[in-house]
């Protein structure tokens, strides 16, 4: 079996309603965006795969692949969106899932947590509502420096099922002693589960003590494979990881008796590879996190939902989904953009900053995480902190227009406050 030729799409499926302008405005196209590869042989079959954003173009792709058989791809340390397809197309040639070529089956249901981005409180208790209504009992968010995480928190409780639980990644930009009381607090909700990248992968003294003193698991995502062997975290991420890390990983968290999980951005295609390398590795208990639910539509004709916290690891050959031709082209139809906005960040005792905010530019994707992105500390406020006491919003000013046009127009040479 050879591959003979190499489709890619670009697509950009509609977003739920209720949030669809929030992450369009908080992170632009770079999630929303995604890239199908097809990859196809000399025997009739073909394999899909995913990334999120912008992939290969396809001349780079068929340089890469063509003429290639898709087991010289077996392990492969690179390119997790053509490692979906390459397994794919191995798994439909022999007549077996994934998951055989992989290891041996542990599990035949694997554990998820859905995924969104840092809102003021109310927002956030909408996003549990959505998540819990969809068979989610786990929710990952990255806590910003321009929201305060207690009050997401309380919020976010008063709306949970009992049985619902939130999952916080605090960027690996901190230390123990600005986390440690943080986390105090937090710990005083039945809501909070676990927290992620409390401290710098550099602060190991840090790290021990805060696994020595929390309640509830650290993780740690920014940091190496040792952490696992020196046992400084609950628990260890493998993000975006390609198979053969994805599993080398896998075996050290076996080794190490360390609980691990996986991050994969994409859409069902993505969740059904995740499904079948979860199924194989022992320690991978912790909720996986993949971000198909964020979507109205997407390109298969398989929907694998979320059932008491968990999908259930596709059954027949390769990925055990399908290529859907219709909705392929249908999410390949230009997106509605959402109005314009402001960021407005509303400081207690004042001030209120206001400024734009293009995450479609190159390396702003994740600015609204930190004031110094968004504004460089070129603005009055307090140190920037998870716990100041501050709300922030994308405004739009339908409820003063000609103010928003005013704030508008002063905004446009950079940050300004009131």
């Amino acid at each position: 079996m050879r591959i003979t030729d190499v489709e890619s799409h670009s697509i950009r499926p509609p977003y739920h309603d209720f949030n669809a302008h929030t992450l369009q405005r908080y992170h632009g196209p770079l999630i929303q965006s995604r890239t199908v590869y097809v990859l196809h042989t000399d025997t009739g079959l073909h394999g899909i795969g995913e990334t999120v954003g912008h992939g290969h173009d396809e001349d780079i792709l068929r340089e890469k692949c063509v003429g290639t058989d898709p087991f010289d791809w077996l392990n492969a340390a690179a390119d997790l969106g053509l490692n979906m397809a390459t397994y794919d197309l191995m798994g439909k040639h022999l007549g077996i899932p994934a998951w055989k070529l992989m290891g041996p089956k542990v599990r035949s249901w694997i554990p998820v947590a859905a995924w969104t981005v840092s809102q003021e409180p109310k927002a956030m208790a909408q996003e549990v509502r959505q998540a819990a209504a969809r068979g989610y009992r786990w929710m990952k968010y990255h806590v910003d420096e321009v929201q305060n995480v207690v009050d997401q928190a309380e919020a976010m409780q008063e709306a949970a099922p009992p049985w619902f639980r939130v999952h916080y990644d605090f960027n690996a930009n901190s230390d123990y002693y600005t986390m440690r009381p943080i986390l105090a607090e937090l710990e005083r909700f039945w809501v909070s589960g676990r927290f992620e990248d409390v401290a710098r992968a550099t602060d190991e003294d840090g790290w021990r003590m805060m696994r020595e003193q929390s309640k509830l698991p650290v993780i740690i995502h920014h940091g190496p494979a040792e952490f696992m062997v020196k046992g400084l975290a609950d628990g260890y991420m493998a993000g975006h990881a390609p198979i053969g890390q994805g599993l080398k990983l896998g075996g050290v968290a076996e080794l190490t008796d360390t609980p691990i999980m996986y991050q994969q951005a994409g859409g069902t295609i993505n969740q059904a590879f995740l499904a079948h390398e979860v199924a194989v590795v022992p320690m991978a208990t912790i909720d996986h996190v993949n971000i198909c639910h964020l979507w109205k539509e997407d390109v298969t004709t398989e929907s694998m939902p979320v059932i008491g916290g968990s999908v259930q690891v596709p059954e027949g050959p390769g990925l055990g989904v399908e290529l859907d031709r219709d909705r392929l082209q249908r999410c390949q139809q230009p997106i509605e953009e959402p109005p314009r906005s402001l960021v407005r960040i509303r400081h207690g005792g004042g001030p209120t900053i206001y400024l734009r905010h293009d995450p479609s530019l190159s390396g702003h994707q994740d600015d609204m995480r930190y004031y110094e992105r968004l504004h460089h500390f070129d603005v009055p406020g307090p140190t920037p902190s998870y716990v100041n006491e501050v709300i922030t919003d994308f405004w739009e000013g339908t409820d003063e227009p000609q103010e928003f046009e005013r704030f508008w127009a002063e905004t446009e040479s950079g940050p300004v406050w009131r």
